[in-house]
């Protein structure tokens, strides 16, 4: 996908051109110029704490912010240009206070309209896909108690995605969720607190282990088959 040229820039608001400025600057100081292309493709940050690897492409509107710490590793893709909400929706990451710490490993594949939420830590490991609109927060959000409701931003517990996981469409991954390595997380999942062990099939809501990535490939139907997508 190519980067905006610099005739649309002159046509777009002041400050996209200013956004575009200040994330090419960023972009420069990690001394990685081949990462000069993703201002081109609308990410931007607010903080200080980001910390961008080789080879990553932002092909959707993103966001970067908090006091936090985000951390993204080489070759990883946020936005799919030809998955479905590409023009409407944007991805957020948000490591709303200074110990928190959103990681995400490499060669990780996420679709557009992602949001990832931390107050303590996100961990999305190396050659994982997520799929369109899911949700990953490790906190409640608002307290249980009605009086400290709109005070408290309720329970924390860090969630961690194991290498290789695919989260379907939709899914809401939330506190204290620990899912092992090559498992899947069916579409539309609410998925809370515990730990789910690796090569597992997630899915439901609350969701629970329903089957085995293994015993499905096993038993495929001979007339299913599997058919190549690249996102270039």
């Amino acid at each position: 996908m190519r980067g905006i040229s610099g005739e649309t820039a002159r046509r777009r608001p002041t400050s996209f051109v200013l956004m575009r400025r200040h994330v090419t600057k960023f972009l420069r100081s990690l001394g990685s110029r081949k990462n000069v292309a993703l201002a081109r493709l609308g990410a931007w940050w607010e903080g200080t704490g980001i910390r961008l690897g080789r080879g990553i492409r932002f092909y959707q509107a993103t966001r970067l912010c908090g006091d936090g710490t985000i951390r993204i590793g080489d070759r990883t893709t946020i936005g799919y240009p030809i998955g479905g909400g590409f023009a409407s929706s944007r991805c957020e990451l948000q490591a709303r206070l200074p110990e928190a710490v959103i990681a995400i490993g490499s060669a990780v594949g996420i679709n557009n309209g992602f949001l990832a939420i931390a107050v303590r830590n996100v961990t999305i490991g190396d050659r994982c896909l997520i799929g369109k609109d899911v949700q990953i927060l490790d906190f409640d959000a608002h307290g249980v108690d009605p009086d400290v409701r709109r005070s408290s931003s309720g329970r924390v517990s860090p969630v961690v995605l194991g290498e290789n996981v695919w989260v379907g469409n939709d899914a809401i991954i939330l506190k204290g969720v620990r899912i092992g390595r090559n498992s899947i997380v069916a579409a539309g999942s609410v998925v809370t607190g515990g730990e789910y062990p690796e090569d597992s099939i997630v899915g439901g809501n609350p969701a629970r282990v329903i089957g085995s990535v293994r015993v499905r490939a096993e038993k495929r139907p001979e007339d299913e088959t599997d058919v190549a997508v690249h996102d270039d």
